[in-house]
């Protein structure tokens, strides 16, 4: 019996070592080489739908997008789509090279989002500007809206934050020049009229700040303009004691209900917080 057992056993173990020869010779058989056009084609098709079916950010989704990559080393949207999960888990420096790749290979379609993570992300101006000025350079008689901002508009926010307020005002001008072709000021964003408007407090024409957050509160009312204009009316002395307050009081109901500028992942310029606004209370 027992030598039945030992020719069984070597049957079966030739056996396998003759399927795993045959199937390391035959391995070709199972590759499949395609065109450039058919690589292409089908890492796109990997990402289609990455964030109806996958967390941003998983195994799962990142499994999908190496395959992309893997097919076609230049497309684009995946070295983006790389970028955007670290950007949102703070790899700093990781995102910015898979967005690098992404500008590298379609500078047109990602440029102006790597300044955005620039401008916002980063708080590093410079750089973002030189984004948006070579994004602007490649669409000319264009106005681009990376992120679905206006290019002008964030320009204007990183001279402003570089406190070069008349390169910063013209750009706001265009943005506002820009936005009245296509429609009203009751569709231009609050933030607009108030970084508008900061641009002339801070050098000192309180009257026309004034001019810009009363036009913001006219078509766009929230806390921070109420905020700003408090700030404006206490240097120009033009208010009492009583009307501060209740402006003051204002903006504290509508920063409670969450009308106020404020944006994911990290702080928004300017942003209005309760103790802003009880501290103006006591210089009244």
């Amino acid at each position: 019996m027992e030598k039945f057992k030992i020719f069984y056993l070597s049957i079966f173990c030739v056996w396998l070592l003759l399927s795993v020869s045959s199937c390391s010779q035959n391995s070709v058989l199972y590759k499949k080489d395609f065109t450039e056009a058919e690589a292409k084609v089908f890492a796109r098709q990997f990402i289609q739908g990455l964030g109806r079916y996958y967390y941003q950010g998983t195994p799962e989704e990142h499994f999908l997008i190496h395959e992309a990559v893997a097919l076609d080393s230049t497309f684009s949207d995946a070295h983006r789509e790389m970028g955007a999960s670290r950007v949102k888990r703070g790899i700093n420096t990781e995102a910015m090279k898979k967005y690098a790749k992404a500008v590298k290979y379609d500078a047109e379609a990602w440029q102006g989002y790597r300044g955005y993570l620039y401008l916002y992300f980063y708080r590093d101006y410079d750089n973002a500007i030189k984004d948006f000025d070579e994004l602007d350079a490649l669409t000319p008689n264009f106005v681009d809206y990376p992120q679905s901002e206006n290019i002008d508009f964030m320009r204007g926010i990183a001279y402003l934050m570089k406190k070069e307020y008349s390169k910063s005002q013209e750009y706001f001008k265009k943005f506002f020049t820009h936005e009245l072709k296509s429609g009203d000021l009751n569709y231009v964003e609050s933030r607009a009229f108030m970084y508008y408007g900061i641009t002339y407090f801070e050098t000192g024409d309180f009257e026309k700040a004034l001019e810009k957050f009363n036009l913001g509160i006219k078509h766009n009312k929230n806390a921070d303009l109420l905020y700003w204009k408090v700030k404006t009316l206490m240097k120009l002395e033009a208010t009492n004691s009583s009307e501060i307050i209740v402006l003051l009081e204002e903006s504290k109901k509508l920063l409670a209900q969450g009308y106020n500028s404020r944006r994911p992942y990290v702080e928004e310029f300017y942003q209005t917080y309760v103790e802003d606004i009880e501290a103006l209370k006591k210089f009244k």
